[in-house]
């Protein structure tokens, strides 16, 4: 599955992008009271959404998926260390 970054392509096309690259910052994903908060720099966010919109156009059979770590958008100091985005 190819992650295109149409979110990031766009922005960057209209002035809009962020400062700062993907992975910089990181991701922090928490869970209090049956929530679960995501945390992020604005390109992190971005670079989270060039995944999921990257997911939902794949075109490919059920079952393809995204892993998200400390390897990629994942802040180290995260308490969830790692989250799955899943395609129906």
């Amino acid at each position: 599955m190819d992650n295109s970054e149409l979110v990031s392509s766009f922005l960057r096309r209209e002035g809009l992008y962020p400062e700062g690259k993907p992975g910089e910052g990181g991701l922090r994903l928490s869970l209090a009271h049956r929530q679960v908060c995501l945390q992020g720099a604005p390109a992190d966010l971005i670079g989270l959404a060039d995944l999921l919109v990257s997911l939902a156009l794949s075109g490919e059979a059920h079952g393809q998926h995204w892993h998200i770590d400390e390897l990629t958008l994942m802040d180290e100091e995260s308490e969830i260390p790692e989250l799955a985005l899943l395609r129906e």
